[in-house]
């Protein structure tokens, strides 16, 4: 009856493993911080900031982000990083024209 026990215990584990992941809010994960980011991200990064300074406007263009982004391929994580600092500095990507 041992070996069942510990089976059963084994599975339980397990499940209450699964339902804790499931519950866990969405928005616990977290992106990583500038300094964490590659250095060529970083530069991006800064320069797209010291952009929409210069023009004192809180929204930058797609071209903007193109010409600032590094000239190698740029993983979705560092894309979607470049995003959410921008908006924690209030600072929107758009088409058109600044």
């Amino acid at each position: 009856m041992g070996k069942r026990d510990d089976a059963h215990d084994r599975r339980q584990a397990i499940i209450d493993g699964m339902l804790a992941d499931a519950l866990r809010p969405a928005y616990t994960y977290r992106l990583p911080s500038h300094d964490a980011l590659p250095a060529d991200i970083r530069r991006a990064i800064d320069a797209l900031l010291a952009k929409a300074e210069a023009q004192r406007r809180r929204c930058l263009t797609y071209d903007d982000l193109e010409e600032a982004l590094p000239p190698r391929d740029v993983s979705a994580e560092d894309l979607e990083a470049i995003f959410w600092i921008l908006a924690e500095h209030g600072i929107e990507v758009e088409d058109g024209e600044t």
